[in-house]
């Protein structure tokens, strides 16, 4: 009964900060790359403005202000103008890749020889400048080249999955990495070193939120060809075992944390609120199977049926129940 009394004007403060923040650093987040695009002499692409900025703006206060809040504060504007720089690049990462914009060759040059790569257009000067100014900025500059260099590997390896014929460990692997090691790197721009614990569950979250992100795009992925592990199952109730394991990898490390027990259970609760979008398109998954020992065929299934949304108060009611259910500390 403790907790319950806990939790529910907690998570309600959280919600109501989250959704404030995110309007306000969206705003913001859209006036800085104005300034980067008359300082460059360019333009981003507007789907790809809209990307940095409405991922900045969610980001920041559902996930870095949940680690500083550790160390009971909230993220500053310089680590946030950091954040901002780090969605410059793995978006414009993004586009290099997907749009086959310059070759791999290129890629790895402009991510580990900037000093020598000389850059034509607007995306690759933005990108040179965002990656060197963030290197310039961290604290443990070998670990974080280290943790980049992982990263574009995974990043690499990921395109193979456009074949669909890798098995499903192999997967496994690419999805963990990719986003493990893209939410890791998050780690090295705040202005304290992170401690082990803290280390794991940046990779952690970043797994959890990188198979989330698969769920919801099955049906997209389908289309496209593009094989991941969520595509591939054929069990919501086994792969949500998986998920939950994934979910009490990161409770054991939040227990093995030294802070004070109410930083803690914030921290806690945080990162419940970001499970819970996963738990829900599981829920989704699991009631299209029923009964039955496997799910159908994925790509028979219709896309409306796959779609999760999250203003229905159904899915609202589940995401405060997972919510509840997860955020405890033991």
């Amino acid at each position: 009964m403790r907790y319950f009394f806990w939790f529910w004007p907690k998570v309600i403060r959280l919600a109501y900060y989250v959704i404030r923040t995110r309007a306000k650093e969206t705003r913001w987040a859209y006036g800085q790359l104005d300034e980067l695009e008359a300082r460059f002499g360019g333009q981003f692409q507007p789907a790809t403005k809209q990307k940095i900025a409405v991922s900045y703006g969610i980001y920041v206060p559902m996930v870095c202000d949940a680690f500083t809040r550790l160390r009971g504060r909230r993220t500053d504007r310089e680590e946030r103008r950091r954040y901002l720089l780090y969605f410059v690049c793995s978006s414009l990462f993004d586009d290099f890749t997907d749009y086959e914009l310059i070759s791999p060759e290129q890629l790895y040059a402009i991510s580990f020889r900037p000093d020598t790569y000389h850059p034509e257009s607007f995306d690759e000067k933005l990108f040179l400048f965002a990656h060197q100014t963030l290197k310039a900025t961290v604290r443990r500059p070998d670990a974080y080249d280290e943790v980049s260099r992982r990263l574009f590997e995974a990043q690499r390896q990921s395109r193979a999955q456009a074949k669909g014929d890798l098995d499903e460990e192999t997967i496994r692997q690419i999805t963990f990495s990719k986003g493990g090691y893209s939410v890791l790197l998050c780690g090295y721009y705040l202005n304290t070193d992170s401690t082990p614990e803290e280390e794991h569950c940046w990779y952690q979250i970043g797994t959890l939120i990188q198979l989330t992100n698969d769920l919801y795009d099955i049906h997209k992925d389908l289309q496209e060809g593009f094989t991941t592990l969520a595509n591939r199952m054929r069990s919501a109730h086994e792969f949500e075992a998986f998920f939950m394991g994934q979910i009490d990898s990161m409770k054991a490390q939040i227990a093995r944390m030294t802070y004070p027990i109410g930083r803690r259970k914030i921290f806690s609760l945080c990162m419940a609120g970001i499970y819970a979008f996963g738990l829900i398109a599981l829920a989704q998954l699991k009631r299209i199977q029923g009964q039955a020992s496997a799910l159908p065929e994925l790509s028979t299934i219709p896309r409306k049926a796959l779609i999760i949304d999250m203003e229905k108060p159904a899915n609202l009611i589940r995401w405060f129940k997972y919510t509840y259910r997860h955020a405890r500390v033991k």
